[in-house]
This record gives structure tokens, C-alpha cells and sequence, in this order.
């Protein structure tokens, strides 16, 4: 990982730590376990007919998935401990957005303590802490590595039909930091963060074809050669290709996209870089790659 450094200062600690995890629904989760495996190098710890969920590392899960349409049902955002919890809780409080503590559903995610809530554009939100580690190692399928840790699962871009609100719930509510934007003539987009990963939150307005909720979730590796394993696997047949490999203008993220057995996307990626917060300045980026990253035949509408 690279890390950069520019100028910030004065901006106050984000109340979330990372992006503990992602649920998803799909029609097939047989579909699910098969790509999330033998394609992102995933560990199956639960399978049965209502629910799949998939680790990535010491965690108990990243990813869950349950029958459904193929949308978005819930994305987790971690804390560092109860009192940030409250935090949280107090945060939402004061705009009016209602939360829920539920006891049955943190023991069914495997963590110590969570509360509900749903975002502005409607995405279900979970803030947790105290997420379960199993007694048994993690053992990828693809013997693939991934960067979490502090850094968390990696990042969800959400697209949203109100702009400005999206920004006041997540950067002045929940304090995620600007870390910078990209505006050309096909996007605007926002890039936040709330650790030293480039970002766990991106946001961008809804045009046409896209429509409001989880436009992809990014999940990060160690090596290049497991990008490009994972990429010939793609190529073969084992799920549709997106947009080609390519190198992001902002976090430097070698990676492609494809489509997942549910409705979003997932970027598959390596060498994001790693900011600091007391010298990061946030800038604007009027291109959208260093170079790769185009779109394919057929492929939905894209989002960075």
C-alpha cells in the first residue's frame, strides 16, 4: 500500500471505524457461493437455503447474502466500542432519524452490540461493534489475501437522489471526511473516508439507468497476480465483465468490475493508496482513470 500525504487540519474523528460488511440478496445463492469462491477467493461459513455468508478474513462474515430481487438489504458500519455506539445513536437523534436496538438481529451478526437505521435515499444501515472473531483461521478458496483490518472490508458506492442530503448525513452527521472528488462530463462523484483506506463511502447523484441504492462494493487484495487470476476467471465465462482492468486517478487502485449474482457490482482491486489525515487535502479530479477502466459491451450504466 502507498501512503500519501498532503494538508488538512481541524476536521473532528468520523463516529463510524470502517465498513464491517455487506448484505445482499440474490434469486440463486447457489450462484452466489460459486462466484464468491472459485472468482473473489471468499470462504463459504454458512450455507443453507435462506442464507450464505462469506468471509474475507478473521471476521465472522464481510458478506451475507439471502434470497431476494438482487438488491441491496443492509450495509454494516463498525464502531470502535459502545460508547461510540451511543454516539451514533445520539448523532441520528438530533436530525431525526430513528434507531433501533436489536438484540436478536446483533447475535445473528455474530457482534457485540448493534442499532438499525435507514439513510436518507433509503438504504438500511447497520452500526455495530464487538463483531465475533471464529476459532478457525480464514482459508481462502483462491489462497487470496485481502486488505481489511483497520481498514475494513473496503468501500460501497451508493448512488443517491438527493446529493446534498446524502452529504449532510454522512460527512457533518456521521462525520466521514471528504477525501476528494471526481467531476467530469459522465461523473460526480464524492469520496469519503472514515479511516486511512482512500474511501469506504462514495456517493453520486442518480442518471439515467441507475438507480437509487448500492451501486458496487469494493474488495481489496494483496497481489496483482490474484487481480489478474481473478480477472482470467471472469474472461472464461464464471461472471459478466464490466469494465476492463484499470488504475483510478484518485486512490491508484489497479482493478475491474463485474456483475455479481446480485443486482450491484463488485471492484476487484490492488494498491489503493493510504491517507493521512493531518496532511491530506482534498482536491478535484477532472478525469476519471489513470488509464484501463472501460466500460464493456452490453455492461450497465458505471459508477466509479
Amino acid at each position: 500500500m502507498i501512503v500519501v500525504s498532503a494538508t488538512a487540519a481541524g476536521q473532528r474523528a468520523p463516529l463510524v471505524s470502517s465498513l464491517g460488511y455487506v448484505g445482499l440478496t440474490a434469486v440463486d445463492l447457489d450462484a452466489w457461493g460459486q462466484f464468491g469462491t472459485t472468482v473473489l477467493g471468499l470462504e463459504i461459513v454458512e450455507s443453507n437455503p435462506d442464507r450464505l455468508l462469506l468471509r474475507a478474513d478473521e471476521r465472522a462474515f464481510r458478506v451475507s447474502v439471502t434470497l431476494g430481487d438482487g438488491s441491496c438489504d443492509f450495509i454494516g458500519w463498525e464502531v470502535a466500542d459502545a460508547a461510540a455506539l451511543e454516539e451514533v445513536v445520539s448523532a441520528l437523534g438530533r436530525i431525526g432519524v430513528e434507531t433501533t436496538r436489536d438484540p436478536m438481529l446483533a447475535k445473528e451478526r455474530s457482534v457485540a452490540d448493534l442499532v438499525r437505521a435507514v439513510d436518507p435515499a433509503g438504504t438500511n444501515l447497520e452500526f455495530f461493534y464487538g463483531q465475533e472473531t471464529p476459532s478457525t483461521p480464514f482459508k481462502s478458496p483462491t489462497s487470496a489475501t485481502f486488505v481489511t483490518g483497520e481498514l475494513g472490508l473496503g468501500h460501497a458506492v451508493l448512488v443517491v437522489p438527493d446529493m446534498d442530503e446524502a452529504e449532510r448525513f454522512y460527512l457533518e452527521t456521521l462525520g466521514f471526511l471528504e477525501s476528494d472528488r471526481v467531476r467530469t462530463p459522465r461523473f460526480d462523484v464524492l469520496f469519503t473516508h472514515c479511516n486511512p483506506r482512500h474511501h469506504s463511502l462514495a456517493m453520486m447523484p442518480t442518471k439515467t439507468g441507475l438507480e437509487p441504492g448500492l451501486h458496487h462494493f469494493m474488495i481489496e487484495v494483496d497481489d496483482l497476480d490474484t487481480v489478474g487470476h481473478a480477472l482470467d476467471k471472469v474472461l472464461d465465462g464464471a461472471a459478466r465483465l464490466n469494465s476492463s482492468i484499470g488504475k483510478h486517478i484518485n486512490d491508484l487502485m489497479v482493478s475491474f468490475y463485474c456483475q455479481t449474482p446480485s443486482k450491484c457490482e463488485v471492484e476487484y482491486g490492488v494498491g489503493g493508496i493510504i491517507i493521512d489525515d493531518a496532511t491530506w487535502v482534498p482536491t478535484v479530479h477532472t478525469i476519471e482513470n489513470v488509464w484501463g477502466h472501460r466500460r464493456m459491451p452490453g455492461a450497465p450504466p458505471d459508477g466509479m
